[in-house]
């Protein structure tokens, strides 16, 4: 029977470099509506062109991404630890100073620029994964259920409790100085780790059953592969029947007024986004995704590029581009991951890594990788990853 075949260690990573490129671009096309102030955190209803772009935004960005994103961590996670104790390094201690590195990055991305920054949420988050790191598939897989379905009931509880289209307008909010987003950081901040860590840990557990059942090595027979994505496409079209007819109905569209089938689409289609994907490297061949294995190879650089180039130009062209509309900042933000790709792929034909995961590596290692390509060091042949 044919399976997803990966040959090697690295024909694995590039899979999911493949993956983690996707995830990463596709983040930024979710959070450069907030960044330009033309999202969620400015306002929530949209009429005409933009409300028809807007109902599409959250049928197949909104909450997809960041799915992804979580369950690639979780798988990330495994590997590196695995790799770690088979090259005999104290996996643990490794991977909390990770951790750590990632945190002290994120509270500067997210204090300076970003309050919508996820590395902080991420670190945060997983130290809980730990514990997990021995536990069985099946162990993890009851976990990952339970986590998920108390957030999925926390979801259906605030549409209980709040008017519909009110619920959400109390979970974001702008928050333009440092001042402000250090105390979002402090006080809400923590709040919302607390309520959506039951639904990232849940999907870093998933994570780490691919890791475990090797997955991405092979092990994941193309039939299943194509199983999952059909169902995962139905499952996603019962889903945005309700949201269609909604905006069919009302002469306003409101994102709040259906984010429970937003939030639930977004697992059904982040599965069927990974596997089409799967799909896809299998019949073409990983080389017609080079550009966005680059991306993924460079997915911590990438993520802090979007937010300086964008606050960037924000500060040149001031309210300008601040007050774009939605169409224009989707464009906006295809244009750059565009010109993401193509710097990408060119960085790597000189250089190891991007200078995030450069700095994060070193702070995790204590040592110096090496950075050129032509540089040749045995600190560089031994880290894990």
């Amino acid at each position: 029977m044919t399976s997803i075949s990966t040959h090697s260690e690295q024909d694995r990573m590039v899979l999911l470099d493949i993956l983690r490129g996707f995830a990463v671009l596709g983040i930024f096309f979710v959070n450069v509506p907030d960044m330009i102030g033309s999202g969620l955190a400015f306002r929530s209803t949209f009429t005409g062109f933009d409300a028809l772009l807007r109902l599409l935004y959250d049928m197949f960005f909104q909450t997809k991404l960041y799915t992804i994103f979580s369950f690639l961590f979780g798988a990330g996670f495994m590997i590196f630890m695995q790799n770690a104790e088979r090259k005999g390094f104290p996996a643990k201690r490794l991977f909390l100073r990770r951790l750590m590195a990632l945190l002290v990055i994120g509270l500067l991305h997210a204090v300076l620029l970003w309050f919508g920054d996820i590395l902080t949420t991420y670190a945060l988050l997983g130290l809980l994964l730990l514990p997990f790191y021995r536990r069985s598939v099946p162990t993890l897989i009851v976990w990952s259920l339970i986590l998920l379905g108390l957030f999925t009931l926390l979801i259906f509880m605030l549409y209980a409790w709040f008017p519909s289209g009110t619920a959400g307008s109390r979970m974001f909010t702008h928050i333009p100085s440092m001042r402000e987003r250090l105390d979002f950081l402090l006080r809400i901040g923590l709040l919302n780790n607390l309520i959506f860590g039951f639904e990232v840990v849940g999907l870093y557990l998933l994570g780490m059953v691919a890791a475990k059942k090797q997955w991405f090595a092979g092990e994941l027979r193309v039939p299943v592969v194509r199983s999952l994505q059909l169902a995962a496409l139905a499952i996603s079209v019962l889903l945005f029947v309700p949201m269609v007819q909604y905006y069919r109905s009302s002469p306003v569209y409101n994102t709040y007024a259906v984010y429970l089938y937003i939030y639930l689409s977004g697992k059904s289609m982040a599965m069927f986004y990974v596997c089409t994907l799967l799909l896809a490297v299998k019949r073409w061949g990983s080389e017609r995704f080079r550009g966005l294995a680059a991306a993924g190879r460079l997915s911590l650089t990438v993520y802090l590029l979007q937010t300086v180039v964008t606050f960037g130009l924000i500060a040149v062209f001031g309210q300008r581009l601040n007050e774009l509309p939605l169409w224009l900042g989707m464009g906006y933000a295809a244009v750059l991951s565009v010109l993401f790709i193509i710097c990408s792929k060119a960085w790597l034909k000189r250089y190891r890594m991007g200078p995030a995961e450069w700095l994060w590596r070193t702070l995790t290692y204590g040592e110096l990788p090496a950075f050129r390509r032509q540089e040749d060091r045995a600190s560089s042949r031994t880290m894990p990853l």
